[in-house]
C-alpha cells in the first residue's frame, strides 16, 4: 500500500512538472504572472491569417490590459519584445485570450512568434507614453 501511494505521488509530481514546463510560454522561465494594481487603459487586437489589427497602438504607461482576438483561421499567438513570459494565444477564429502588462514609457515591438508568422507581416509596434 505504501509503494503504491509513493508510485502514485510521484507519477502526480511528474505530471505537474510537465504541466508547468509545457505552460512556460515561449519566452522560458516559468509562467507570466500579471503586474497588480489598477488598469490605465484596454487595447484589443485582432489577430488574422499574417495580420494584426491595428498594428500601431498608442497607450498610457502602466498597467494595460491586451485582448488577442482571432478573426480568421488558424492559431497566432502575441509577444512582445522586453516582456518575457508574456504571451496571448488564440486557436482559431472566434478565440480571444486577454492578461494585463505592466509598460513604461517608449516604444515595443509586438508580433507573433509562430513559425513565417512574424516575417509574413505580424508585427506591429505599442507606443507607451
Amino acid at each position: 500500500m505504501i509503494v503504491r501511494r509513493g508510485v502514485t505521488l510521484l507519477g502526480a509530481a511528474l505530471l505537474l512538472a510537465l504541466g508547468a514546463a509545457a505552460c512556460g510560454g515561449s519566452s522560458g522561465g516559468g509562467a507570466y504572472v500579471p503586474p497588480k494594481g489598477p488598469v490605465v487603459d484596454s487595447v484589443t487586437v485582432d489577430a488574422g491569417n499574417l495580420y494584426f489589427e491595428p498594428d500601431r497602438v498608442t497607450t498610457e504607461a502602466g498597467n494595460v490590459r491586451i485582448t488577442l482576438d482571432n478573426v480568421e483561421t488558424g492559431a497566432h499567438n502575441l509577444v512582445i519584445e522586453g516582456v518575457p513570459r508574456f504571451i496571448l494565444e488564440v486557436g482559431g477564429k472566434g478565440d480571444s485570450d486577454t492578461n494585463v502588462v505592466a509598460l513604461e514609457a517608449g516604444d515595443y515591438v509586438f508580433y507573433c512568434s509562430l513559425p513565417g508568422h512574424r516575417s509574413g507581416g505580424m508585427e506591429g509596434e505599442i507606443t507607451v507614453g
